[in-house]
């Protein structure tokens, strides 16, 4: 599903393949999108008035620039530009990549099924370029197209590539990977619709006054990652009843600076007391229900897999109700996890954050199970939950703070004068998050939003 933020319907397109042999389905694509979507165009290479430039310098600004990417790959690896390692086609879609960056993005690849009609009609296209080189640099071309294929492969690790049979079908397919990301992008459109103006986005309320909260989970994530053989860390959210925790939580499920790259969960289990529970939801929302007795080391196993890939961020909305929830998380969830996860060799660089939200204030005095000071000490144990610094009023110092940051956030602009009184005004009479996001909302400041 396209992102909510920084997507767009696709306007312009840019169609990557190697010219000569692809020559005929490069233009039946075009010209089938041309004449089946008005406002999305596809501007091919030889039709680019960029006289005079680099090649490698436009195409690289004409993929920044485009909505969408569509790769079309055969059997030729083509063009290597002077100075470079890579064909112009491979360097192309690597820019794809790093435009778009992790997660799902409008990168469509479209290959030939092996031994179809379209696939033939791509390997003798090619053959009649590759005869015209020394059979060195044939071969050396056909084995350079394999190992880039390889690594579009390696890329998509799960995510969908469209094999086609026919001319017809290619066309047919195109059309569908554009149409179908506009409607998402429609869908969530929609869904937008329905907030009122001046609604502030949860995770916005969130991070109100929580500098201390972020400060200190931002260090201990750094002291997690110099330990090199720490493969999972935990974290609770706590403060009093009803202050912020849900807003706080959506702060950590949004918050793409950090997890940029890596798979994000966010919800609760059904019975958040439970450990079986937990183990089903986990498992579930990893991509893989479990069919028989939920255990630890099904959930490990599945971990691992997921880990060799890349990181994995499990936030709770709830610890749950009972008076013992906190132990029974560690006891009975977190520690087997941690164990089981040991025993497995990593095969990758992935790591396991999760987070845990309880509606009350972490009881005072010590507890093994819990560590809420020097969280990026060099002696923390991981088996414990690393407490971050209890949720508190928030005061109109920090509002102002916020109110002053929104500017670059959402494009809010609040002088200094509104700025003082929106903040007097959320936190009179008091500064209980609840009322003071309440208060701010109200105000309608936010409907300026971009």
């Amino acid at each position: 599903m396209p992102h909510e933020a920084g997507q767009s319907e696709i306007g312009q397109i840019f169609v990557s393949a190697t010219a000569q042999d692809c020559k005929v389905y490069r233009e039946a694509v075009r010209d089938f999108i041309h004449d089946n979507l008005e406002s999305t165009r596809i501007f091919l290479q030889e039709n680019w008035a960029a006289g005079g430039q680099y090649v490698e310098k436009v195409c690289k600004r004409k993929v920044q620039e485009s909505d969408a990417y569509l790769g079309l790959f055969g059997h030729r690896y083509g063009w290597t530009p002077p100075l470079q390692r890579r064909s112009i086609t491979e360097l192309e879609f690597r820019w794809a990549v790093e435009r778009w960056g992790a997660g799902e993005a409008p990168i469509f690849i479209l290959r030939p099924v092996p031994g179809s009609e379209a696939d033939q009609h791509l390997r003798d296209q090619a053959a009649l370029l590759h005869a015209q080189l020394p059979p060195a640099d044939a071969e050396a071309d056909r084995a350079a197209q394999q190992q880039f294929l390889a690594s579009v492969d390696d890329w998509a690790g799960g995510r969908i590539q469209v094999f086609y049979r026919t001319p017809l079908q290619l066309v047919g397919k195109a059309l569908c990977c554009i149409k179908d990301w506009d409607q998402e992008v429609l869908r969530n459109a929609s869904r937008g619709r329905y907030a009122a103006a001046g609604d502030i986005p949860r995770d916005e309320l969130g991070r109100i006054g929580r500098d201390a909260q972020i400060s200190a989970l931002e260090n201990a994530l750094e002291a997690f990652r110099e330990r090199k053989t720490e493969r999972a860390a935990a974290f609770l959210v706590h403060g009093p009843e009803s202050h912020g925790q849900l807003e706080f939580v959506e702060f950590l499920r949004n918050w793409h600076d950090e997890w940029d790259g890596m798979d994000v969960h966010c919800g609760q289990a059904d019975e958040p007391d439970s450990a079986e529970s937990l183990i089903c939801w986990t498992c579930s929302q990893l991509g893989e229900p479990l069919l028989g007795e939920p255990g630890i080391e099904a959930l490990a196993g599945l971990l691992a897999v997921r880990l060799a890939g890349r990181s994995v961020v499990i936030i709770l909305r709830t610890a749950g109700l009972e008076a013992t929830r906190l132990a029974l998380f560690q006891q009975r969830f977190w520690l087997p996890l941690k164990a089981a996860l040991t025993t497995r060799p990593p095969a990758g660089k992935g790591r396991l954050y999760c987070f845990l939200a309880d509606h009350a204030a972490l009881p005072p005095g010590p507890d093994a199970a819990f560590r809420s000071a020097g969280l990026d000490a060099d002696d923390v144990d991981y088996r414990q939950i690393l407490a971050l610094p209890p949720l508190g009023p928030i005061s109109a110092r920090q509002v102002r703070s916020w109110l002053a940051d929104i500017r670059t956030s959402a494009g809010v602009r609040v002088g200094e004068a509104e700025r003082e009184s929106i903040a007097e005004h959320a936190t009179t009479p008091d500064g209980n998050p609840p009322h003071v996001f309440n208060r701010l909302i109200l105000h309608g400041f936010w409907s300026r939003a971009r």
